[in-house]
């Protein structure tokens, strides 16, 4: 080789390793709001007993989304202080924002905090009724927001830092301290100049601060907090909800003095922790999902539920005017609810007034935003399994984990066996099988598994 040869192949080397350096995508963001109070009457979410279409807005509640893109791959997540969303709204959201803008379906969220003062998709006293009108407003709110938020992209760098909260939650289901304490802070932010463009944040507890007398819409404490972040760090603040199946919050007092209280506390967090973060330019960007058939709950016949009924009755009546402790009589009253939940469904199987489908389909979901992984549950799981996910997602990728719960999806109680047994108001009204959650939990990290392979040189 000649000399003139090797040194024309040098320099057509040199050339495109410059090519490559200087062609390497910036991170894009962007971010938006928009209000989802609905211009019409319609009934509120989160309690049967409350059939009542709202008559007011205490506060202002909204839709916000986030879009991040590296060039080759785009995220968008899409949070709403709604009480649920359904997967059919999910997926009319998706496939309007898809067409637009050729984000994949499976890299778009989107999620709700489970505020329970906030509107209904529903039809009155129905759970899996959809208000065709309620659906159809919610789904051109979502849209327009999440496409706002792909319009605003501009450079930006994000980063990834775990707060904690301590003595603000308890496990309702076993009566303990079993909770997630995370505070998960995702900060971007604009590359010159630093200024907020969005935080994403993850906490998890209940939104049952105002109770079902209430009929004024409000973002509940995760509303209080998102505004609390926005006043003081800018730009747009996204509360996702995390395991809170049997995660609910301390409170006294005027409820909505307290969720402001409990609002700020958790925003106090939000705002210590962002300080931690220093953005990266350069993030991975990924995200995968996958549809699970889960089996319906097993129901008992109509006489064996009426025997249990009978049974736990006897035996709560035989302690009841004892000295036994406080914590059995409560387990049997637990059970009591359950059996009485399942009798209930048994007279309408009995009679044609109700239809169970024999399974539910769920889509697990997710995302990966540089050193933090997204999973996706839609519906209310039990918390040890976000607490199982964030250990082993530790351990196969050395990344941090939050869990979305209420996204994509509702499909009410995630349950743990041990739940299914000793009972209580989440078992009792549960749809899925025990094992829901295990399988979830599995599918998850098949998900991360292979978020793995494919980053592995």
């Amino acid at each position: 080789m000649s000399r003139r040869l090797c040194i024309s192949t040098l320099l057509l080397i040199l050339t495109c390793l410059c090519f490559v350096d200087t062609a390497r995508a910036e991170l894009l963001a962007g971010a938006a709001k928009e209000s989802i109070v609905p211009p019409f009457p319609t009934k509120m979410g989160g309690f049967f007993d409350r059939l009542e279409p709202f008559t007011g807005v205490h506060d202002e509640i909204y839709a916000r989304a986030l879009v991040l893109d590296n060039g080759q791959t785009q995220v968008l997540i899409i949070g709403s202080d709604l009480i649920n969303v359904s997967a059919d709204i999910t997926a009319r959201v998706r496939e309007n924002i898809t067409r637009e803008t050729g984000i994949p379906p499976q890299h778009i969220l989107v999620s709700s905090t489970h505020n329970h003062s906030s509107p209904s998709v529903n039809r009155p006293g129905q759970i899996d009724d959809p208000n065709e009108k309620s659906a159809a407003f919610f789904v051109e709110r979502f849209t327009k927001v999440g496409l706002d938020a792909f319009k605003n992209r501009v450079p930006a760098r994000a980063g990834f830092h775990a707060g904690e909260l301590k003595g603000a939650t308890r496990n309702r289901q076993q009566r303990n301290d079993l909770v997630d304490t995370q505070v998960g802070v995702l900060r971007v932010e604009e590359r010159e100049g630093r200024k907020t463009i969005a935080t994403l944040f993850n906490f998890t507890g209940h939104p049952v601060i105002i109770g079902s007398n209430n009929l004024l819409l409000s973002g509940e404490y995760p509303g209080a907090a998102e505004r609390a972040v926005e006043n003081m760090l800018g730009g747009v603040a996204i509360f996702t909800q995390g395991a809170a199946g049997d995660v609910t919050v301390h409170r006294s007092g005027d409820p909505f003095m307290e969720i402001e209280r409990l609002g700020r506390t958790v925003a106090g967090e939000v705002i210590k922790a962002s300080g931690f973060i220093r953005g990266e330019e350069e993030i991975e960007l990924a995200g995968a999902s996958t549809t699970l058939n889960l089996a319906a709950r097993q129901i008992p016949s109509l006489d064996e539920t009426q025997a249990a009924i009978q049974s736990a009755e006897a035996e709560l009546k035989a302690v009841e005017d004892t000295a036994v402790n406080k914590e059995l009589r409560e387990a049997i009253r637990n059970r009591l609810r359950l059996y009485s939940m399942n009798e209930r469904f048994a007279k309408g199987l009995a009679d044609g007034s109700l239809k169970m489908p024999e399974q539910y389909q769920a889509e697990v979901q997710v995302l990966q935003i540089g050193d933090l992984v997204i999973v996706s549950i839609p519906g209310e799981i039990f918390v040890e399994y976000a607490l199982e996910l964030r250990q082993r997602i530790k351990q196969l990728l050395d990344k941090s984990m939050v869990l979305a719960g209420y996204s994509n999806g509702y499909l009410g109680y995630i349950v743990t066996p041990r739940a299914a047994v000793t009972g209580g108001y989440e078992a009792s009204i549960s749809r899925v099988r025990p094992n829901a959650g295990r399988q979830m939990t599995e599918a998850a990290m098949e998900l991360v598994g292979g978020l793995k392979q494919s980053q592995t040189p």
